[in-house]
């Protein structure tokens, strides 16, 4: 959530990157998320690259960007930010939780 909150607008993989977890661990949760209301989705409209698949891309809702923020707030103390460089921490990883509690 913490990528989202710094970010905006993201596709899977650049999720799965900022986590450092398996992309089959995390599509599945940003699925779930979705239905949650948390996020929103979209598919690519072009192929940037011939031979790339579209991507998918997903962005926090305004409850979603509310719950996020209260959520790293109680985890870490501190929203992210430009100063820390947009580097992810832990609580990208209560996603993770997040995705399997459900």
């Amino acid at each position: 959530m913490e990528a989202f909150l710094t970010s905006g607008e993201l596709h899977g993989f650049a999720v799965a990157r900022a986590a450092g977890r398996p992309t089959g661990s995390v599509y599945p949760i940003l699925a779930r998320l979705e239905q949650a209301g948390w996020l929103e989705s979209r598919w690519e409209d072009e192929h940037p690259e011939e031979g790339r698949p579209r991507r998918r891309f997903y962005s926090l809702t305004s409850d979603g960007a509310a719950a996020s923020r209260a959520t790293v707030l109680e985890r870490r103390g501190e929203l992210p930010s430009a100063r820390s460089g947009g580097r992810l921490r832990p609580a990208l990883r209560l996603m993770l939780r997040w995705g399997y509690a459900w």
